[in-house]
């Protein structure tokens, strides 16, 4: 039993970024560091040493020796500053381009590993002490391991590179029990190494997971202010303080307290992270946190429907009927379709989207229902994609009955199409860049640009005009995802269709030619 209070390992700014693309502003990050150097926390994570690489990642994500260097400036001598890396991220050859700016001004390296690669963290960990790191391993996936720590392979090799060998539950649905049990075995196998562990709030058990880890004989926990980080968060590190001097409170700077938890419950309020049905079930089933954030943020998915996905079930209200498809009943008045987003940009140009779609008489889908408000005052033959289960939540449907109908995929969908629409359904064989597409049960994870682009070869469109596809100045974790799915199918697109014009009528950070709509509406005036 270890009666020691443990050492709190703060890393909000690096599990935080998962929700804020790891930006986040200067007042906030001075106002945390400066609170935490009233606080008993003997560590700070400020973020992610990496490679570059595509999508945006903010300033924590790459951090140099400005960001580093400011941030020790502020922390009281005795606290360590600590990075991040992504061990599979960060080739050997790599290590010292990826950690060079930061040499002198970060005191601890630590490596986030799974439990099959300890033996290239340990060559990592030992050219990082070369350098003049101190190491240590995160090892994930604890809810697979957790009985049998000691069949993990090169774990004496890990510990020798490292200060402290933490157990990370990835998934949020380790018990008690069972992280006392793993890290009671790890400290048998090896007492020398600190151990840590690292929670996950899937099942509201990481504050209690935390505690368990300390009786059993960790002596670090990782902890984030309000719980911030990826999918249902943290242990929370003001929980973690509070508890710890419960019996001494005046040990505690609570002022100090409250300045490092205000700015984030603002944030809180703004991202919405903390658990939910949908966040304790991946935790039951061991699903990885990425992928149900991935599911939520592109809000083509209700949460029972991605309930019954985690749980692989069959959905029950399956829609398995077969109808018409789309080209048989639709030819273009001309050779363009056009594809409305749900980009503020159509807000601002709606006029000219309206005008020119009624001149042009281009058939249009509308590939989002931010914007179905258009239907009224578009004369054109127009569609409405219905993807993933949206069909659930489209509005006002006296709107909808004015469009010619809807799109749907082939069988099997998520839900069934309503009965009043079934008359006007058509389907489409998506446009799709692999057969590999994810799935949800038994039905694939099809997008509704994905329907678009196979109603422009449905229709045999020469031309495909977005609008509304402004792409994220400033994208969450889940809005990279939807940008990158957008992108790759717009690049297939272009290179398996060259025949086929693609070009954005309104402003856009996807990589694809830009043809304004107005200098389309004033090329029509001049055919007039």
């Amino acid at each position: 039993m270890n009666s020691t209070p443990p050492a709190v390992l703060d890393c909000t700014l690096r599990d935080g970024g998962y929700y804020t693309a790891w930006d986040f502003q200067q007042d906030v990050v001075g106002s945390y560091l400066r609170a935490a150097s009233k606080l008993p926390i003997s560590t700070i994570e400020l973020g992610y040493c990496n490679l570059p690489r595509d999508g945006y990642f903010g300033q924590y994500y790459f951090l140099n020796e400005a960001t580093t260097a400011r941030a020790k400036g502020i922390l009281r001598e005795d606290q360590r500053l600590a990075v991040m890396l992504d061990e599979k991220s960060v080739p050997l050859t790599s290590l010292d381009r990826v950690v060079g700016e930061v040499i002198g001004t970060v005191d601890l390296v630590r490596m986030a590993v799974a439990p099959t690669r300890l033996a290239e963290a340990a060559a990592l960990g030992r050219r990082l002490r070369e350098l003049g790191f101190d190491v240590a391993i995160n090892i994930m996936y604890l809810s697979k391991y957790w009985d049998s720590v000691d069949s993990l392979s090169s774990l004496s090799e890990a510990a020798e590179v490292s200060s402290c060998l933490a157990l990370v539950d990835s998934y949020g649905g380790c018990t008690p029990e069972q992280v006392a049990i793993a890290i009671s075995s790890l400290r048998e196998l090896h007492p020398q190494t600190a151990a840590g562990f690292h929670g996950h709030d899937n099942m509201r058990l990481a504050f209690a997971n935390s505690l368990s880890a300390v009786t059993a004989g960790a002596t670090i926990i990782d902890s984030t202010v309000t719980g911030m980080g990826r999918g249902p968060g943290n242990t929370q590190t003001e929980t973690l303080l509070v508890h710890k001097y419960a019996a001494t409170p005046d040990e505690l700077d609570y002022v100090a307290l409250h300045d490092i938890v205000d700015p984030f419950e603002k944030l809180q309020r703004e991202y919405g992270w903390g658990t939910n049905l949908v966040y304790m079930i991946s935790g039951a089933a061991g699903l990885p946190q990425n992928r149900v954030m991935d599911w939520l943020g592109k809000n083509r998915y209700s949460v029972p429907s991605i309930i019954h996905a985690m749980q692989n079930q069959s959905l029950g209200s399956i829609d398995e009927f077969s109808y018409e498809t789309l080209g048989a009943l639709s030819a273009n008045e001309t050779d363009e379709l056009i594809v409305i987003g749900g980009g503020p940009t159509i807000e601002e140009h709606a006029e000219a989207v309206v005008e020119y779609a009624n001149r042009s008489g281009a058939t249009v889908v509308h590939a989002n229902y931010r914007h179905l408000s258009l239907i009224e005052r578009l004369t054109t033959r127009q569609y409405v994609a219905l993807a993933g289960d949206v069909v659930d939540r489209l509005p006002d449907r006296a709107t909808l009955d004015i469009s010619d109908g809807y799109i749907v995929p082939a069988a099997p969908r998520i839900r069934p199409v309503p009965e009043f629409a079934r008359a006007r359904t058509r389907q489409v064989q998506p446009f799709v860049v692999s057969a590999d597409t994810d799935n949800l049960g038994p039905v694939s994870d099809i997008g509704p640009l994905s329907l678009a682009l196979g109603a422009a070869l449905a229709n045999d469109a020469a031309r495909v005009t977005l609008v509304g596809f402004d792409g994220y100045a400033h994208a969450t974790s889940a809005e990279q995802e939807l940008a990158k799915e957008s992108q790759l199918l717009l690049d297939a697109f272009r290179k398996d269709h060259p025949e086929r014009e693609v070009t954005s009528g309104t402003r856009t950070r996807f990589d694809v030619p830009v043809a304004s709509i107005y200098s389309r509406l004033s090329a029509l005036a001049s055919d007039e």
